[in-house]
């Protein structure tokens, strides 16, 4: 894993801030424009003769975000771009800006399935989780508008992919942490549980997981007020999955699903779509996610149906994907996005050939088109993920940066000296307010106070598994 500077060390630096023998750090503050090349450390050994001041920079140049947004706001400090504008502090202002007391902590409650059997989603979420833990101890914070230094806490959870481990935490974070918003839950039963929590403590949450009936209230059908998710939703997937068929010609299909809160809102969306669009559910039928053996291919094989949809994730996505294979070699066999994963291919092996879903691009993120409004992101993300881990990027993790950046980017909003209520009253009301072309992982999202999930099937590409790869399988070559 790629360990990084601690914000202690630097800081000692910044307090000292002696300018070595040649460098001559500005009398005063002055702006800078990136160019092709920079970078912050080189950034600090010109102007202000160390390149451990760099932190000097990053500050400055956030408190002048909050006065003028020209100026960029530095999240992570291995990422400046050419064109950025930044500030470059005197030695005298970087001195200050590092002695200047620091405004209220602030406390995030994350927790994701980092065990038991939602762990496949959950591991990247807390991989990416302490990706921006270390973000966040290099830059000390997040500056308010009034250019106030907050220090961010992400409290670390595992829901165990248990609802009711789920809930302890929840109410653990808000009663005794006193967090000011939940990054949590990588399972639907989870989130929803959670949900409850949620609105009855008016805390914002931010569910991993994919079922819009996690952010919608059962009794009137509105958004849930304090209620949020990133994960692209079944129903879109299932819109894909309809029009695919329909370019098959399909007169009838199969739907094989895992037995569990996400299998069944994938069979339910996806059914119900099939029908609208005059295909015939020939056999349907669920599994449970630690399966090895499937009669349930029997009845696919009975049936006579022209294709196979499987609402899983692995490990019983991959099995049940080679116990079809080994009946029926030449059916179609198409997915849901919970399959979006190197994991998936090596674990299906020969099977995933030629298996054919909707998942983001972040997965091929180096063969995205440079004008692709998530392009940068992409790759930012994958980078950073790529070097912590040593792993392939995980759309799964892209949920949790989606989430917590979300929440990152409504603390920055926020005044010093407001209460804990207004704290998590004001998060809420940004989410839902300002989260608008937001450009994730995920999709581009525009929230609203009728939408708290903010994507639509756009946001999906199609892929079909060739050579042991995901390629891209775009609708003019359908």
């Amino acid at each position: 894993m790629k360990r990084l500077f601690s914000l202690a060390l630097v800081i000692a630096v910044l307090a000292i801030l002696v300018p070595v023998a040649g460098a001559a750090p500005p009398a005063q503050g002055e702006e800078y424009i990136v160019r092709a090349g920079d970078w912050l450390s080189k950034l600090a050994d010109k102007y202000l003769g160390d390149p451990m001041a760099y932190p000097a920079i990053v500050l400055a140049t956030n408190k002048k975000h909050g006065e003028d947004a020209t100026f960029a706001y530095i999240d992570n400090p291995d990422l400046i771009e050419p064109g950025w504008k930044l500030w470059v502090p005197s030695a005298e202002e970087a001195a200050e800006l590092v002695a200047a007391p620091k405004g209220t902590p602030y406390k995030i409650g994350f927790a994701p399935s980092v065990t038991g059997g939602g762990s496949f989603l959950g591991v990247p979420e807390r991989n990416t989780a302490e990706i921006i833990i270390e973000q966040l101890e290099r830059t000390g914070g997040v500056v308010g508008p009034d250019g106030v230094l907050h220090p961010v806490e992400i409290i670390m959870g595992d829901t165990e992919s248990k609802p009711d481990v789920g809930v302890s935490l929840a109410r653990r974070f808000i009663d005794e942490d006193e967090v000011v918003a939940l990054v949590m839950g990588s399972l639907t039963p989870i989130s929803l549980a959670i949900a409850e929590v949620a609105e009855e403590a008016e805390v914002p949450y931010v569910s991993m997981a994919s079922s819009l009936a996690i952010i919608t209230d059962p009794d009137t059908g509105e958004m849930r007020p304090w209620v949020f998710k990133t994960p692209q939703s079944n129903g879109d997937v299932a819109a894909w999955q309809v029009e695919r068929l329909q370019k098959l010609g399909v007169k009838s299909a199969c739907y094989l699903y895992e037995n569990t809160g996400y299998g069944k809102d994938c069979f339910k969306n996806s059914s119900k779509a099939i029908e609208a669009a005059g295909i015939t559910t020939a056999y349907s039928d669920s599994f449970e996610r630690t399966d090895t053996e499937f009669p349930q291919v029997a009845g696919v094989e009975a049936s006579g149906c022209d294709v196979v949809i499987v609402g899983a994730i692995p490990p019983g996505a991959s099995m049940v994907t080679i116990a079809l294979r080994d009946a029926l070699p030449d059916i179609p066999i198409i997915h849901g996005h919970g399959v979006c994963t190197e994991d998936f291919i090596t674990t299906a092996g020969a099977a995933a050939e030629g298996v054919e879903l909707p998942c983001s691009a972040v997965i091929i993120a180096e063969d995205v088109p440079g004008d692709h409004p998530q392009k940068a992101v992409f790759m930012h993300y994958k980078k950073l993920y790529t070097e912590y881990t040593g792993e392939p990027v995980s759309t799964f993790g892209g949920h949790g940066w989606d989430g917590l950046m979300w929440v990152l980017d409504a603390l920055k909003s926020l005044p010093d000296g407001l209460t804990l209520e207004e704290q998590r009253a004001a998060v809420r009301d940004y989410l839902e307010n300002n989260i608008k072309d937001w450009p994730g992982t995920a999709g581009v999202f525009t929230l609203s106070p009728e939408d708290h999930y903010g994507l639509t099937a756009e946001s999906f590409t199609w892929f079909k598994v060739e050579g042991g790869k995901w390629v891209p399988f775009p609708k003019e070559q359908w």
